[in-house]
């Protein structure tokens, strides 16, 4: 199985690591001027599950081979346990590698790895996490639909809508730290909210003394009406939380989405 699985996705594979050392010299080279392309990167796993994932059963499908490959003397169980375990390897390995080279960058520029959302999701444990889950989705998409190119564009439609889903939820994986001052909060900090606090301690968004005020002057409106700001955040402290969280998120999503379908593959008829 480790052969066929090289012979059948070897294209994808050293493809991958071409481009993944290109990104690493381009890094390396443009420095801090790297990071207009940098934030591109929370959609490269959606390419690993387009052109890893939804082929892996859909191709065999579409073309018929898996009634070839799957009455052999290797088990369909077999066939499908080694083709997931081997790649979901090597991509979930893939997307710690550009995590690591992507964190060094951030060290090496001074970026801010955790209140940035493409490069919180590109740096740490969690890349490699979302390299994973776009595999498995492409995967559970393929089997489902059966035919590749359809199983491409339903892959990158819902790892859009569960990208922004989690850009959404992202900074509501603690309880944010209030602070009541006008000053702004340290760097490297993940801004959750912001609203203005009366004298008597009423939290409000918008004052309602300065409704309708010009915004250039609505900054003295609230100050003369004796608000202050309130400022709400998630400090730079819980990287490594947020981290870990955000993993078993997509590793939990990634099993409950592949499961029925792996099941399903094993179970139908040839």
């Amino acid at each position: 199985m480790v052969w066929v699985t090289w012979r059948q996705h070897r294209v994808q594979l050293l493809t991958t690591v071409a481009l993944f050392l290109a990104l690493v010299v381009y890094m390396s080279v443009l420095g801090a001027d790297a990071a207009a392309l940098l934030g591109w990167l929370p959609v490269v796993p959606v390419l690993v599950g387009m052109f890893w994932g939804a082929p892996v059963l859909a191709r065999e499908f579409e073309q018929g081979t898996h009634r070839l490959a799957w009455t052999q003397s290797v088990p369909r169980s077999r066939w499908v346990t080694a083709k997931l375990v081997l790649l979901g390897t090597v991509v979930t390995l893939l997307g710690l590698a550009l995590g690591q080279a992507v964190t060094v960058w951030t060290s090496n520029v001074g970026a801010d790895r955790f209140g940035d959302s493409a490069l919180f999701g590109a740096t740490g444990v969690v890349a490699g996490a979302w390299w994973l889950f776009a595999f498995l989705l492409g995967t559970a998409t393929g089997g489902v639909i059966r035919r590749v190119l359809p199983a491409l564009a339903v892959t990158l439609a819902l790892f859009l809508v569960v990208l922004f889903g989690v850009f959404d939820a992202r900074a509501g994986y603690a309880e944010p730290v209030r602070v009541v001052s006008d000053t702004p909060v340290a760097a490297g900090t993940l801004p959750t909210g912001a609203a203005w606090v009366s004298r008597s301690g009423e939290e409000v968004v918008d004052p309602p003394e300065c409704a309708g005020v010009d915004r250039t002057t609505y900054l003295d409106c609230v100050g003369k009406a004796g608000y202050t700001e309130v400022q709400y955040f998630q400090p730079a402290d819980r990287y490594w939380r947020f981290q870990w969280t955000e993993t078993g998120i997509l590793l939990l999503a990634a099993v409950l989405l592949t499961g029925p379908v792996v099941y399903r593959v094993m179970k139908r008829p040839v």
